[in-house]
């Protein structure tokens, strides 16, 4: 076989490879699934697009968990932020349509404590799915509290479907058993979670670094 043929040959081999390379789907992406659980609900997410943004997962959650008593007076202030009518005293809504975030908070001046509760979402990297979280923490007299609304939860949003279903923190490496209550911060830009101790315990910060489906922690200096 002559040099030039040779060389055509291996350079069209190569061309080959490539483009097989390029259509083949993510194996990573495939593989990845997240688990399902017949006792956690199943929400409907109502949007007026063609994707939901964050507020529609905002008023989806808190329709859903309104039957606790501090869920219950957030959605009554989320629906007061909607039609634009002021909020109540010490209360404050920060919509962030475009960094997919919401950050609702009520100061209460004379017990010296702050509540926070805050919503984001992650795009899926299969293209399929989103991942919601709803955060709440309580800061009194500079550190945190726990009460049983203070917690967060995250949820599975399927774009097919236009449904989103609960998982635990432990599915996607988000669960923390250190010493002291572990307290999550969400993203308002970028992808991954604060994390801080509290409650007694050493003081330590880490972040959870988001890789298209969970999460991974790491030690922040």
């Amino acid at each position: 076989m002559k040099k030039k043929e040779k060389i055509y040959r291996c350079f069209a081999c190569l061309l080959v490879t490539v483009a097989m390379l390029a259509w083949m789907p993510d194996v990573s992406a495939q593989q990845f699934e997240y688990p399902e659980y017949p006792d956690l609900p199943y929400i409907a997410v109502r949007s007026q697009g063609s994707r939901p943004v964050i507020s529609d997962f905002v008023t989806a959650f808190l329709n859903h968990s309104k039957e606790k008593k501090f869920y219950d007076k957030v959605c009554g202030e989320w629906q007061r932020y909607q039609q634009k009518k002021p909020l109540s005293k010490n209360t404050s809504i920060i919509l962030d349509t475009k960094n997919g975030y919401m950050r609702y908070q009520i100061i209460h001046p004379e017990e010296r404590d702050t509540v926070v509760m805050e919503m984001c979402f992650w795009n899926c990297a299969d293209g399929k799915h989103k991942l919601v979280c709803a955060n709440t923490y309580w800061v009194m007299g500079g550190d945190y509290g726990w009460d049983d609304y203070v917690g967060t939860y995250f949820f599975v949003y399927d774009n097919k479907t236009k449904k989103m279903r609960e998982i635990y923190a432990e599915d996607i490496g988000a669960l923390y058993d250190g010493d002291g209550l572990s307290v999550f911060f969400l993203p308002r830009k970028g992808k991954n979670i604060k994390v801080s101790a509290a409650g007694g315990g050493d003081r330590w910060n880490e972040v959870l670094e988001w890789d298209g489906y969970q999460f991974s922690s790491k030690k922040v200096p």
